[in-house]
């Protein structure tokens, strides 16, 4: 059950994603996005970012949540659409929480 209501959780928000086209980002992509939601499940939390395949972002790619310049959390984009992203959470620092608003960017190693 619990699998079950994360996956329709997750399937709500790629379909906000993949109405969308799939075109490559272009050279002008700056690879930031900021949080437009966090979607809260019991397994899992979503994150939806305001910027896709525009800004560069690509499934599987690693990304920092950072706020006032100061990293404190880490995603992984899990679906990408031209102009929305879906990502995971990976890690929080303690007590930290993602809010819209937060910055999201490509790691500059993708290594976890």
């Amino acid at each position: 059950m619990r699998a079950a209501f994360s996956m329709s959780a997750l399937l709500v928000a790629a379909t906000a994603v993949g109405a969308e086209v799939r075109v490559l980002g272009s050279a002008e992509a700056d690879g930031k996005a900021p949080v437009v939601a966090v979607i809260t499940a019991r397994a899992t939390d979503l994150v939806v970012l305001d910027g896709g395949h525009d800004r560069g972002f690509r499934p599987g790619t690693v990304c920092n949540v950072s706020r006032d310049g100061r990293a404190f959390g880490a995603v992984v984009i899990a679906e990408a659409g031209r102009h929305r992203s879906v990502a995971l959470i990976l890690s929080l620092d303690a007590s930290a929480q993602i809010s819209s608003g937060d910055l999201v960017s490509p790691r500059a190693n993708p290594r976890i």
